[in-house]
């Protein structure tokens, strides 16, 4: 440090240095009293504010931000006064920063004019190329001057507006046919079912798609020419103002064939921004996103995919990284409907914190869960989602193999551990473990669907134990497959 400090005296490869001093202040804070007991390195720090170069300019900002001195009344001011004579845009963000190190020793009138460069922001069109940076730029001062951290935007579910139901990936089918049973004919594309008013109010109890995004009424060309007045004529501000209570952050997607459009993207949402008068922001966690889809027509629609917890699940409070993601498990019980019955008595032998187990019971209430997995911290998180949800589950935590109970089920649902690491003895043991144990715990007539990309083995496996017959294979996703299995003897 005493070297580099030494070079900034001396106004020595001072980009250079600036840099270097900030790196060892990031290992090692301590070192940060060496400089601050050095009146000569700070007048040097002080004076590189005004350096020639801007990379220069902003590494000493933020230096000075770093080290704790923005709270000093002769810091401060000299910072403001750089900020306030700074021309090169991607620049002006740095002296903010390090002034949010000391923003409670700000004075009424400091903020008053940090307030009026946030309005100008607000209040002006900017070329493509200065926009990026007046958005950081714009960041920056509303958390020195805005009310701190925001809150987060209420959404409220539209009456009018239509509804893209989009699909899991790979489960369009699936979705096809609940709404084709339930009466819906048109509206299928290869991104969603646009459904309109009374359509969607028959079919919003689904569990089976993966989000929605609403369509906000209009058509946008997005010409550089045009994009401004189309931002500023359309219904996106109105309709997001009446979707959200508080301020709103967006971010924004382009769908088209060609190459992406950064810069497009870029300039929608600074636009959204300014014209919004500051409702809008772009910074995460983000409150909604903004899809505009190229239309074989020409233009562009527009949807808002809204990013609030999902009210069909709301029980999965606690999701494990192997857990089946709840609308999965919510496909293949709608797959296997037809062969479920009510009232059941029904197990999962590999049941992580028991999603597919809810969705079982969400399709056709069951009389009695037992949820078993070798994992504790599975099931526990179980147990809480279970009692989030209001249901009785029966969690226990031990081996599917050494499971067994006094009244046999009627029902086993699971998804199978992934074997594919294993060795083909492994494989094959599992299986036959399983194909016992299949035996053991169900009741005559009772079935068994088990989610697997092991086909040939759990074909062997119905083979090889007696009692257990092949009922059915539904292919589930691209490497999987439903096998529904009954108990005969």
């Amino acid at each position: 440090m005493e070297i580099l400090l030494v070079k900034l005296k001396k106004n020595e490869d001072l980009r250079q240095t600036l840099s270097a001093i900030r790196k060892i202040l990031k290992e090692d804070g301590s070192t940060a009293d060496i400089f601050l007991r050095d009146k000569e390195a700070l007048r040097a720090l002080a004076e590189s504010l005004n350096s020639e170069d801007a990379k220069t300019r902003k590494s000493a900002a933020l230096l000075i931000g770093e080290l704790g001195l923005a709270g000093v009344d002769e810091y401060r001011k000299k910072l403001l006064e750089a900020y306030e004579n700074e021309t090169t845009l991607f620049v002006r963000e740095s002296y903010l920063k390090a002034l949010a190190e000391g923003r409670e020793k700000l004075t009424a009138d400091e903020r008053e004019e940090l307030s009026e460069r946030l309005s100008y922001i607000d209040d002006h069109e900017f070329s493509d190329a200065d926009l990026k940076h007046l958005i950081a730029e714009r960041k920056a001062l509303v958390a020195l001057v805005g009310e701190g951290e925001r809150e987060a935007a209420i959404f409220k579910e539209p009456e009018n507006l239509p509804v893209l139901m989009v699909p899991a990936k790979g489960f369009y089918e699936p979705l096809k046919k609940a709404l084709s049973d339930r009466g819906i004919i048109n509206g299928f594309s290869s991104i969603g079912v646009l459904l309109r008013g009374s359509d969607y109010l028959r079919v919003k109890d689904l569990r089976i798609y993966d989000h929605l995004k609403y369509l906000i009424p209009g058509d946008f060309s997005l010409t550089a020419e045009t994009l401004n007045d189309e931002i500023e004529n359309s219904l996106i501000l109105p309709t997001i103002d009446k979707l959200y209570k508080g301020n709103v952050s967006v971010r924004v997607y382009l769908h088209q064939k060609r190459k992406k459009n950064a810069n497009l993207i870029k300039r929608l949402s600074g636009e959204l921004i300014r014209l919004s008068g500051g409702k809008l922001l772009n910074e995460a966690p983000y409150d909604a996103e903004l899809h505009f889809y190229r239309k074989k027509s020409g233009g562009y629609s527009l949807f808002i995919r809204p990013l609030t917890d999902d009210r069909r699940f709301l029980y999965d409070i606690n999701r494990l990284s192997t857990s089946m993601q709840p609308v999965k498990a919510a496909v293949m019980a709608a797959m296997i409907n037809d062969y479920i019955e009510s009232y059941a008595r029904v197990i999962d032998l590999f049941a992580g914190n028991g999603t597919l187990l809810m969705e079982r019971d969400e399709a056709l209430k069951t009389k009695v869960m037992f949820a078993v997995d070798t994992s504790e911290e599975a099931v526990k998180a179980g147990r809480e989602n279970a009692k989030a949800k209001g249901r009785s589950v029966n969690f226990v935590h031990r081996s599917a193999f050494t499971f067994d109970s006094e009244e046999p089920f009627d029902e086993i649902i699971s998804e199978l551990p992934d074997l594919y690491e294993k060795s083909s003895t492994d494989r094959s043991e599992f299986f036959e473990k399983l194909g016992a144990e299949t035996k053991k715990i169900l009741r005559r007539g009772g079935k068994a669907f088990y989610l697997t990309s092991e086909g040939n083995e759990i074909k062997a496996m119905i083979r090889k134990t007696d009692g257990i017959d092949f009922i059915n294979e539904m292919q589930f996703d691209e490497k999987r497959s439903i096998f529904i299995l009954e108990k005969k003897v």
